[in-house]
């Protein structure tokens, strides 16, 4: 069996950790495992490189993939369906599997097994927003990502007191991100693109920290809203000094942490055999903490908001 893998869409941590053990399973049940680089696009021009467990394991605790990425919606040009077949016959590939988040086990999955491609999906994204699973590869090593950096802002902040810090993570229009690493780091406030926010009782809320505890911390999602203008506006609601610290993109790179690597050669191992075993479609999944297989693609409804108690609990609500 050779069996391609490919990445779409966003990159994250615990990307490389999975190829390898796929490489490592595929020899050693006498198959072979082959990549696209540059995603979907990459597929229908035929960039198809050998993986093999000695080209990977360097990169096995690296961020980003070994595999460049896309975000192209490559799949919807005309005669993309043609171009893939011809690509996946001329190679030899009898199976695939699919790296992503939410909007490529979405969409591509299911076109995918449309077509006829027996593929499995492993979700990917720092986010953890992909509906259906409780944990996405990646998401533990952002927020460790963003504790290192909250660590050293606090440092600065019992030296010299008197401050607020406002510190931005990824996640893009979801706050599970922003949510889990208030709650590990110990903020005063957190700000999720799911819930409204006054800004009086933002301003008296981390005012209450400054005197409390000699400063005051918020963390929130890119999605807010108010991310823009709100490192200006908290010293007119406050009449305290405001620093921000945008962690961006740099929160994809951390090294892979122990659980990702975990869940990613129990995900990788899951989807070998799966595709071993002959499932047509099917996607790894956490759920009551354990890494299983939904057979099928995900029944998509609309996503679940962060958990509202702890949002409440953070903020003092």
């Amino acid at each position: 069996m050779r069996i391609m893998a490919v990445v779409s869409g966003g990159d994250a941590p615990g990307i490389n950790a999975a190829l390898w053990h796929a490489a490592r399973r595929a020899a050693a049940g006498r198959d072979s495992l082959v990549g696209a680089r540059g995603g979907l696009p990459g597929v229908l021009t035929g960039q198809i490189i050998d993986l093999n467990p000695p080209l990977l394991m360097p990169w096995v605790g690296l961020a980003g993939s070994i595999l460049p990425s896309s975000r192209e919606p490559a799949l919807a040009r005309e005669g993309a369906r043609e171009a893939l077949l011809k690509v996946i016959d001329s190679h030899g590939v009898d199976a695939a599997i699919l790296f992503g988040g939410d909007g490529t086990l979405r969409h591509v999955l299911p076109l995918l097994g449309e077509w006829g491609i027996r593929c499995i999906g492993i979700p990917t994204t720092i986010d953890n927003d992909v509906p259906g699973t409780e944990y996405t590869l990646g998401f533990d090593s952002a927020c460790n990502f963003a504790y290192h950096a909250i660590d050293g802002v606090l440092a600065t902040a019992h030296a010299l007191t008197g401050r607020i810090f406002m510190v931005e993570t990824l996640g893009g229009n979801t706050g599970y991100l922003a949510l889990a690493v208030a709650h590990g780091a110990g903020a005063h406030a957190v700000l999720v693109p799911e819930y409204d926010f006054d800004p009086t009782w933002l301003g008296e809320r981390l005012k209450m920290g400054v005197e409390r505890d000699g400063y005051g911390l918020v963390v929130l999602s890119e999605g807010v809203k108010a991310a823009r203008t709100l490192f200006d506006d908290l010293p007119k609601w406050t009449g305290i000094r405001a620093r921000d610290v945008r962690l961006g993109h740099a929160q994809r790179g951390s090294a892979p942490t122990h659980r990702d690597r975990v869940v990613a050669s129990e995900m990788a191992a899951l989807a070998y055999g799966a595709l071993k075993d002959g499932v047509r479609l099917g996607v790894t999944v956490v759920r009551a903490g354990r890494v299983s297989l939904h057979e099928g693609a995900l029944s998509y409804a609309a996503h679940l908001p962060p958990d509202e108690a702890l949002y409440r609990s953070i903020n003092g609500l």
